[in-house]
């Protein structure tokens, strides 16, 4: 693992070989530059790769919002990027988290709804199928452990991700009674807190290498508030 100091960001390369790099985003850093002057992880790995002498042509792969920590996937040339976005368009890049929800879901189960996103608010909702803009959005999930938090139960959830839609994980899972810690938009309970971590992690990626060699599959250990969980302790 590599890591490159940034404005007092680090830069975390957790898999690199001549066609990408996946890097570990922390939370409160943004994919890519937005209207501000908060260095962004798209332009910390460019600052890495001309540092390093290497060309500065990359492709973000697959997005995380601010708040979310874990895993973006770049490609470093054309090639690479066209067979990924291709990947990316079958759902055959599979994508897992770490969520920490509001009370106690069931041990297993699948979440389907149609999200409509409001562009001007930034944020979506639940809507019905036949609502003009509406798009499928599935998971599926598995309840790990739960436990007393500040009071409130809560319970640690992994999630594979199926379709990749604006602030899925937090729409869906507060639409179904169970809304994540920390999350100021979609949980009642946090609106207008400042400072607070959303508690979701992208920690696992898998998919097939563009270069045609073995099956890529990088993962990380969640921190912050996620080791308060026994499922995390050695």
């Amino acid at each position: 693992r590599l890591e490159v100091e940034a404005e007092d960001i680090p830069l975390d390369i957790v898999y690199e070989d001549d066609n990408i790099i996946v890097c570990n985003k922390k939370a409160g850093v943004a994919s890519q530059s937005e209207r501000s002057f908060a260095n962004d992880l798209t332009s910390m790995l460019m600052t890495y790769l001309v540092s390093s002498g290497r060309k500065c042509n990359v492709h973000i792969i697959n997005r995380l919002d601010k708040p979310v920590e874990g895993l973006v996937l770049y490609a470093l040339n054309k090639k690479a990027a066209a067979g990924l976005s291709a990947l990316s368009g079958e759902h055959a890049i599979e994508k897992y988290y770490y969520a920490v929800v509001t009370g106690r879901p069931e041990n297993k189960g699948n979440y389907t709804d149609y999200l409509l996103k409001d562009p001007g608010l930034n944020v979506s909702h639940v809507a019905d199928a036949d609502v003009s803009g509406a798009k499928k959005a599935s998971l599926n999930y598995e309840t790990i452990e739960t436990k007393e938090i500040s009071g409130r139960e809560y319970s640690l959830v992994r999630i594979r991700l199926l379709t990749g839609r604006h602030h899925q994980i937090r729409v869906q899972f507060a639409a179904h009674g169970h809304a994540l810690y920390g999350d100021t938009k979609y949980n009642p309970d946090f609106a207008g807190c400042r400072g607070v971590q959303l508690m979701l992690c992208a920690y696992r990626i898998a998919f097939a290498n563009p270069a045609g060699a073995d099956r890529i599959t990088v993962q990380i250990r969640p921190g912050g508030k996620f080791t308060e969980f026994e499922y995390f302790h050695d």
